[in-house]
């Protein structure tokens, strides 16, 4: 199978992006040039319609863009108090595109409500999550009935924990999760399909799966009030039994992602590593599935081929259709491929580089979506690209060659009424040339009578 990328929109929220980077080649950026470039960090896709993306900026801004269009729609700046405090993953309700949630490293999980008219460049919350803790909120989710966040954190004198907040308890903790991880937790996501299932991603190399549903009817809940140290101790202690299963990916977890396609009845993980490697678990067997391992590759490659290799990395996986599962993956340039996951080895669906294509990214891609019929990519350069994917071999129907073919019907046909026209009036035109013939042929037969008759006189 072999696709074109084609880009449908773009926009460039670094202005000095470009910039940046010649200076980066030439080896003459400052740390001024750095603090002045602004690039991105996370697309967040509206869940109810897919009407508007949500990018987290490096300047801790979030901006709100048309998904179609890729106009900016709304800008805030959500933590504002503390100039220090920065944003670590932002995203949408599941049940409302104007509500957008996001936690930071202040320990603190915030949503807004867009409908809001901006005082200045922020927004005010309308909920607000904190702990007592003094941990870091690193990655955060909401699952499908929006009523529970979950929330990873990072690791303190002890293990790294998990938190599970209720909308409904005013901002308060309903577990708390403390031997899921004993590293940072990168990435926390709720199945998109049920409500009560979930995972998490850690630096320990551990993806841990949790269902809201096993937990007992004698689960021992944190209480609301907090003022008792000794009902706090206890309680922070014990876990409640939420865990179903622990997945090792033998190496630091960067990115964690639920796979699923109701046509072939598939429900999948894939985790993505810092070392570059990707896993793909079956989470009804919970047997590997799938994996590309960058020491593998470098093996089948050879060295020359593998020194290219450490450019380029994995950032995204998804199911094109659903028998075809693409993996995306960049290089260091700003190109990127679609590789297909039947064999990612050998088999390139679309390769996007600067000779295939003038409008590409110029640093690493962050962040990544696949709505069902586009791509958008966001990177480091700050451009978001709107991408459409074209099957080489599939003859499909173009809106614009037909109304190009119809144009120069059109124009065939108005040329010949212009051509029957033209005769037309030269037909009805009086033509000089024609009345000279007529009247020079009337008088060659008047002449020719004329002695005709003469000669019939001598004769008789």
């Amino acid at each position: 199978m072999s696709l074109n990328l084609e880009c449908q929109e773009w926009i460039n929220t670094n202005k000095s992006a470009r910039l940046i980077k010649t200076l980066k080649k030439s080896k003459q950026i400052t740390n001024n040039d750095l603090a002045s470039s602004v690039y991105l960090l996370q697309i967040a896709p509206s869940r109810c319609s897919q009407s508007k993306l949500a990018c987290l900026m490096s300047n801790q801004f979030v901006n709100i863009f048309d998904q179609n269009s890729l106009k900016s729609i709304h800008k805030f700046k959500g933590f504002d108090k503390s100039p220090t405090t920065t944003i670590t993953e932002i995203g949408f309700y599941s049940k409302n595109d104007d509500l957008i949630f996001g936690c930071s490293d202040n320990g603190s999980l915030r949503c807004w409500d867009l409908r809001q008219s901006l005082s200045g460049e922020n927004l005010d919350e309308c909920i607000n999550f904190k702990t007592d803790e003094e941990r870091e909120f690193l990655t955060a989710d909401i699952n499908r009935e929006d009523n529970y966040f979950i929330v990873g954190t990072n690791k303190n004198i002890d293990n790294a924990l998990v938190y599970i907040f209720d909308i409904r308890m005013n901002g308060k903790y309903l577990h708390k999760l403390t031997e899921s991880h004993s590293s940072d937790v990168t990435q926390v996501n709720f199945h998109p399909n049920t409500g009560t299932k979930f995972c998490s991603g850690s630096l320990d190399g551990l993806v841990c799966l949790y269902d809201l549903e096993q937990e007992p009817d004698n689960t021992l809940k944190i209480p609301l009030d907090r003022n008792n140290d000794e009902e706090d101790e206890t309680d922070s202690d014990e876990d409640p039994d939420l865990m179903d299963q622990v997945l090792n990916a033998d190496s630091s977890i960067q990115k964690i992602g639920f796979l699923s396609s109701k046509c072939l009845e598939i429900d999948q993980i894939y985790a993505i590593t810092y070392t570059n490697d990707l896993i793909v678990w079956d989470l009804q067997s919970h047997d590997v599935v799938y994996q590309v391992k960058n020491s593998n590759k470098k093996e089948v490659l050879g060295q020359n081929d593998s020194e290219d290799q450490e450019d380029e990395y994995f950032f995204d996986c998804f199911y094109m259709r659903p028998d075809l599962m693409a993996i995306c993956k960049g290089n260091k340039s700003g190109g990127f491929k679609l590789l297909n996951g039947n064999d990612v080895l050998c088999d390139s669906l679309c390769d996007l580089n600067e000779a295939s294509s003038k409008r590409m990214h110029r640093d690493v891609i962050r962040s990544s979506y696949w709505n069902g019929q586009n791509l958008y990519t966001a990177g480091e350069d700050g451009f978001l690209f709107k991408w459409k994917l074209i099957d080489k071999n599939t003859k499909s129907i173009d809106f614009d060659d037909k109304t190009k073919s119809n144009k120069r019907d059109l124009n065939e046909d108005m040329e010949s009424d212009d051509e029957d026209n033209h005769f037309r009036a030269q037909s009805k035109r009086p033509n000089k040339n024609n009345n000279r013939k007529r009247s020079f042929s009337i008088v060659i037969f008047i002449w020719s009578f004329a002695l005709s008759s003469k000669m019939i006189v001598f004769i008789i």
